[in-house]
């Protein structure tokens, strides 16, 4: 009777058991998920809101957006909205806000930051109104300027977005109206492309390198091991700007490797090559710093493979070409993509490294959103490129999900 009690009451307790050990968990997790709130999903909804933001323009151009809501934008606007507009120019500067103002336009018009303020200046002393605007300054009879003032109206926008692509919006009036920017004005696409191009140039060279060392690894025993693995973990243990520095203290005019260079008589002193603030400095300390990623996940699915198949493909006639390609290389696939994924999401935000090495034809996208958040102030821009980055890195790693080998399921 009682061997047949006790598992009753255990089956009867077990309910109670697992709910407590539930909460516990959840309450465990509290900590890490109000820290991902607060330092992630607020952050990124931060970003989103500020890259359609207007709000604070098109309050300061109140009374002008009601003078252009029946404009159609093929011809100047009537004498009331230029009436309209010279009320929001005479409120701004005295509430000392026309500096912001104008510098806001400037960014849907070229030259509108000096116009504004000129006119914002002689505005108390002419009569507001179309003849007056256009004897100030011509500018006011082109209908781009007051396209300008158009689109600066809405409070919800996307010509951040457009912009970040080497885009403007071509007439308010008209939906989805798109054109590309002059070409001496794109600068955003180049960016992304070469973003794109060293992102994916870091993946190809961290998987030449970091697949042989991860082989060697997974052979590798004792002291050997030890000494190999203390190798690839070493630079975790060195501050990051140490190790950039390291490289800039090499890759100079002046430094270790023009000077073994010079010493060797490969080159001339005065014909040592510029390794450092370009491209190719960029690319190299990032795949000196990402090179561990691609060893780490590479090793640890190669620990796990049966040296026993590749052995058994030999005894079956392959050669050893192509038993490592349809035996070796597939089961350790999985590795390699996990660390790609890994790199290319992280190279491609990327912002000190190229601060530092890449100068201005190294820089990267994550250059110029630090750029347009702390110079420019630029925070519209600056949070549509953030956002962009953020999706590009999640479709990439979608993508490489979608393709990575599936591992078959257990029955």
């Amino acid at each position: 009777m009682t061997d047949t009690a006790l598992p009753s009451t255990s089956l009867r307790a077990t309910p109670w058991r697992l709910q407590r050990t539930s909460v516990v968990g959840l309450l465990l997790m509290a900590p890490l998920a109000l820290l991902i709130i607060l330092f992630l999903i607020v952050p990124l909804f931060r970003f989103v809101l500020l890259s359609v933001d207007n709000r604070e323009v098109a309050q300061a151009l109140s009374e002008t957006a009601a003078a252009l809501e029946t404009w159609q934008g093929s011809d100047l606007p009537d004498d009331a909205a230029f009436v309209a507009f010279g009320r929001d120019l005479a409120r701004e500067e005295a509430n000392g806000g026309i500096a912001k103002l104008g510098a806001r336009l400037n960014f849907f018009q070229g030259g509108m930051n000096s116009l504004v303020r000129k006119t914002a200046s002689q505005i108390g002393s002419i009569e507001p109104g179309r003849e007056a605007f256009v004897a100030l300054d011509k500018r006011w009879a082109d209908v781009k300027t007051w396209r300008a003032v158009g689109l600066a109206t809405k409070p919800i926008i996307l010509e951040y977005y457009l912009n970040a692509l080497d885009l403007r919006t071509a007439d308010p009036t008209t939906a989805f109206s798109i054109e590309a920017k002059p070409e001496g004005q794109q600068v955003y696409l180049r960016l992304w492309l070469r973003t794109i191009f060293v992102a994916l140039f870091v993946v190809c060279v961290c998987t030449v390198i970091g697949y042989p060392i991860a082989y060697y690894l997974s052979k590798a025993r004792g002291i050997a091991f030890a000494f190999a693995m203390g190798m690839v973990l070493l630079p975790f243990w060195t501050p990051l700007l140490a190790r950039i520095a390291s490289w800039v203290i090499l890759l100079e005019t002046g430094g270790v490797i023009n000077s073994i260079l010079v010493a060797s008589g490969l080159i001339a002193d005065a014909n040592r090559p510029q390794l450092l603030h370009n491209l190719f400095a960029t690319v190299l300390v990032m795949s000196y710093v990402l090179l561990p990623y691609a060893v780490l996940p590479t090793y640890a699915v190669m620990d796990r493979v049966q040296p026993t198949l590749f052995s058994a493909a030999l005894t079956l006639g392959a050669t050893p070409l192509r038993a490592f390609l349809t035996v070796y290389l597939p089961q350790t696939l999985p590795g390699v993509l996990a660390g790609g994924i890994l790199i290319f999401v992280l190279s491609f935000g990327f912002y000190l490294t190229p601060e530092l090495v890449g100068g201005p034809s190294g820089s990267l996208i994550g250059n110029l959103i630090a750029y347009n958040f702390s110079k420019s102030l630029n925070w519209g821009l600056a949070g549509a490129l953030a956002t962009m980055l953020l999706l590009v890195i999640a479709a990439a790693a979608l993508l490489l999900r979608a393709v990575a080998p599936k591992q078959a399921s257990k029955r």
